[in-house]
């Protein structure tokens, strides 16, 4: 009988936030080794709903209540645009879903038994099969957008000249397909991600500056 065809998995990198296919075989062997080390990424994302304003405090307290062993990553998405302040424009982030959590782990029912000791409303996200994770598109846009410790979609720029729009730097750049609509009072676009299963209209910073003629 021939060697079993390897299947893909997700890795992590070790001291890298950046994820990746590896080909890995069937029977829990290493991961194909890429210069560093790395292992085998089982862990899901799995969304707490909260109240309006207690995502931040319902995060630091889940990292406390759950600790590293069961918790891999503990987030609220977040994203970065500029705001005029006193005629000044300053940067500013805003909740990119307000009311949800997100908790990566590869222990759902640890997770739910610390979220019973976290202060507040909190409700991690099941169906009659069990607790649902995010699907893997949906893993992909959150963290194909907001990377880094913080989970922070930083700010496009744009220019703009005549009716054109074209974005030089940002997360947006080379996907303007994605974008619905613009307010450029407000430095914002807005964009269409899938999230627990339906289609969700979301704002990305987007500064948009009119071309100079020359």
């Amino acid at each position: 009988m021939g060697r079993a065809a390897p299947v893909a998995c997700l890795v992590r990198s070790k001291g890298m936030n950046s994820l990746a296919l590896r080909g890995c075989c069937r029977m829990a062997k290493p991961c194909l080794a890429p210069v560093r080390r790395t292992e085998c990424l089982m862990a899901d994302w799995y969304v707490v709903q909260v109240r309006g304003g207690q995502e931040n405090a319902v995060v630091a307290a889940l990292r406390r209540m759950a600790g590293s062993g069961v918790l891999e990553e503990c987030f609220s998405p977040r994203w970065r645009t500029q705001r005029k302040i006193r005629g000044e424009w300053q940067s500013v982030e805003r909740l990119l879903l307000p009311g949800y959590v997100v908790a990566v782990t590869d222990a759902p029912r640890k997770l739910d038994e610390a979220l019973r000791r976290v202060p507040g409303f909190t409700r991690l996200l099941r169906n009659e099969r069990g607790f649902t994770p995010l699907d893997k598109d949906e893993v992909a846009w959150i963290g194909r957008h907001a990377q880094g410790a913080d989970r922070v979609i930083p700010l496009s720029k744009a220019v703009k000249a005549g009716d054109e729009v074209v974005v030089v730097e940002g997360p947006l750049k080379d996907r303007w397909f994605q974008v619905k609509r613009i307010d450029r009072r407000r430095a914002t676009a807005y964009v269409e991600m899938d999230f627990l299963g339906r289609k969700k209209e979301v704002p990305i910073g987007l500064m948009v500056i009119a071309k100079q003629s020359v």
